[in-house]
C-alpha cells in the first residue's frame, strides 16, 4: 500500500524544482482537496503549470491523478483526520471564516435531525425508560458523548454504566448484560473494531441495540436495531460533535417527557440529595 500522498511529498520536498514544490505545498497543507477538486483547480491555486503537475505525479509513483484521487478518497471515507480539512482559515477576514463555521455546524444539525425517523424514536424512548439496565459504549472521540449521555439519563432513571472504565476490561462489566438490557453503542469516527463485536455479542443475547454513528459507518450498522446518523462534518481538521451531541440532548428530553411525573420526582429527590450533601461539606 502507498503512503500517504503528503507524507511521501515531505521525503522529496528538498529534492522538488520550485514548479513541483509550490503544488506540493497545497497538497501537503491540504490532502483532502485531492478529492474534491481538480487537478487543473489545484495548479491553479499554486501558481504553477499542468506539465509541472505531471511530473509531480509520476514522481511520486502514481500512473495518473486519477489514481491518487482514488486513494484520498479511501483514506476519507475511513475517517482519517488530514483528508477532512479542506478549508484555508488564512484565506479570509474573520467574520467570513467564523460564518463559514457555523453554517457547517448549522447543516451538520440541520441533516441529522431530518434524517431522524419519528416511527424509530418512538420505539427507542420506551425502551430507555424501561429497559431493566442501560449500557452506553464509547470508545476514543465517542467517550465523552457517552459520558454526557449518562450523566443526563442517570438523572431520569437509575442502572445507566459506561463503558469501557478507565483501566478495566470491558468484557468483565458485559458479562452482567441480559436480554432485558439496553445497549447504546457511540461510535463515531475512528471506530474501534471491539464495538461491532459488543453490538453481536448482545443481539445473540436478546438485548436492544442503539447505534449513534456518523454517516460514513456501513460495516457494523446491521447489528443494531436502531441507528442514528450525526453530521461531523467540519471546516477544519477535526470532526464537530455539535449534532452529536444535540441528537443526545433530544433523545434525554424526550424521556423525561415520556416518564412525565416520575421525572420530575427524581429529580426532586437528587436535588434534596445535594442540598443534604452540601450542609454536611460546609459542617
Amino acid at each position: 500500500m502507498k503512503l500517504p500522498i503528503e507524507d511521501r511529498l515531505r521525503e522529496i520536498y528538498e529534492e522538488l524544482p520550485r514548479s513541483e514544490r509550490l503544488l506540493a505545498d497545497i497538497i501537503i497543507d491540504f490532502p483532502g482537496d485531492l478529492a474534491t477538486h481538480s487537478i487543473s483547480e489545484l495548479v491553479e491555486r499554486a501558481d504553477t503549470s499542468n506539465a509541472a503537475a505531471t511530473r509531480l505525479i509520476k514522481r511520486l509513483g502514481y500512473k495518473d491523478f486519477r489514481e491518487i484521487r482514488k486513494q484520498v478518497r479511501e483514506a476519507k471515507s475511513e475517517g482519517s483526520p488530514r483528508y477532512l480539512n479542506t478549508f484555508d482559515h488564512h484565506a479570509g477576514d474573520f467574520r467570513s471564516e467564523i460564518k463559514q463555521h457555523l453554517d457547517c455546524e448549522m447543516e451538520n444539525l440541520v441533516r441529522s435531525f431530518e434524517a431522524l425517523s419519528e416511527d424509530a424514536l418512538q420505539e427507542i424512548i420506551p425502551c430507555i425508560e424501561t429497559s431493566a439496565k442501560i449500557w452506553i459504549i464509547g470508545y476514543g472521540n465517542s467517550y465523552m458523548p457517552a459520558l454526557y449521555f449518562r450523566q443526563q439519563l442517570i438523572q431520569l432513571r437509575s442502572c445507566v454504566e459506561v463503558l469501557p472504565r478507565p483501566a478495566q476490561a470491558i468484557e468483565k462489566d458485559l458479562c452482567g448484560l441480559t436480554e432485558q438490557d439496553l445497549v447504546i453503542v457511540i461510535g463515531f469516527r475512528r471506530r474501534k473494531e471491539v464495538i461491532s463485536r459488543v453490538m453481536t455479542y448482545a443481539r445473540e443475547l436478546g438485548a436492544k441495540v442503539l447505534y449513534l454513528t456518523d454517516h460514513t459507518e456501513d460495516k457494523t450498522v446491521n447489528l443494531a436495531d436502531w441507528t442514528l446518523r450525526c453530521m461531523v462534518q467540519s471546516t477544519s481538521l477535526f470532526d464537530s460533535y455539535s449534532s452529536g451531541f444535540s441528537m443526545l440532548n433530544y433523545l434525554c428530553a424526550s424521556v423525561s417527557d415520556h416518564i412525565g411525573r416520575g421525572a420530575s420526582e427524581r429529580l426532586s429527590r437528587a436535588e434534596k440529595l445535594h442540598e443534604l450533601f452540601s450542609k454536611i461539606e460546609e459542617n
